[in-house]
């Protein structure tokens, strides 16, 4: 049993699946007592099994389709403090949850881990990595799409794509409207290595066949992706 006391499953509004790619799902909600929404990345796992990045509740019906698509195994949490659904969600689902080294004592506070992103059972498809440069250590998720055809990567707070219509005032003066960026705020609180964080940018740009971008806050890019990595770098 869990120490932790644990916040029911409580399903805000969201989206329908978007379908991204062939091993890449993603669904879009409210966050809970926030206004911005978040996006939970599925992943589908060279052996069927599924993994997931962010947690978000999501309606029955949604559920069951995923659960059809393949196996709940491993639920990936960024950090401390984008867990509110974590240990709900671990429940509910089975999966073990992992996150960066970096914060992995302050998450085990909150919710139960099951270890550090490290120890995620390896798949020539799906690798997760900690994003250089930032203090929690948080993760980017890069999917090989497509028999191995494309990249698609998924972030948390590093790399976001919010338009300023879809925000409220305060995080807009906060500068976390405008479109692709690494976010001001992010840059200077959660930053202490801007130079590895502009290299891993850099790389980024670099993987062939870069297809998308997937956010947690903000909207999908779908074309010129290493362009938007490049110019993000550039003002880090």
């Amino acid at each position: 049993m869990s120490k932790h006391r644990e916040r029911r499953w409580i399903v805000g509004h969201h989206e329908i699946i978007d379908k991204i790619d062939d091993n890449l799902w993603t669904i879009y909600g409210d966050v809970p007592g926030v206004p911005i929404k978040r996006r939970m990345a599925i992943v589908r796992r060279s052996d069927g099994s599924l993994l997931f990045y962010h947690a978000v509740p999501m309606r029955e019906e949604v559920l069951e389709e995923i659960l059809d698509w393949g196996k709940p195994a491993i639920l990936v949490i960024a950090h401390d403090n984008h867990g509110i659904d974590a240990q709900a969600f671990r429940t509910k689902l089975g999966v073990k949850t992992y996150g960066p080294k970096k914060s992995i004592d302050k998450m085990r506070k909150k919710f139960d881990v099951d270890g550090t992103i490290e120890e995620i059972p390896s798949d020539p498809m799906v690798r997760v990595e900690s994003v250089a440069g930032t203090k929690a250590g948080e993760p980017v998720v890069i999917v090989r799409s497509g028999g191995g055809t494309r990249t698609n990567l998924v972030f948390c707070d590093a790399f976001q794509n919010n338009a300023s219509k879809d925000l409220i005032l305060p995080l807009r003066l906060l500068g976390f409207g405008g479109g692709p960026s690494c976010p001001p705020l992010f840059k200077l609180l959660f930053v202490d290595d801007k130079r590895a964080l502009r290299a891993d940018f850099e790389r980024w740009a670099a993987m062939p066949e870069l297809a998308h971008l997937v956010p947690c806050h903000g909207d999908i890019v779908y074309k010129d992706a290493p362009q938007i990595l490049r110019s993000i770098a550039a003002r880090i």
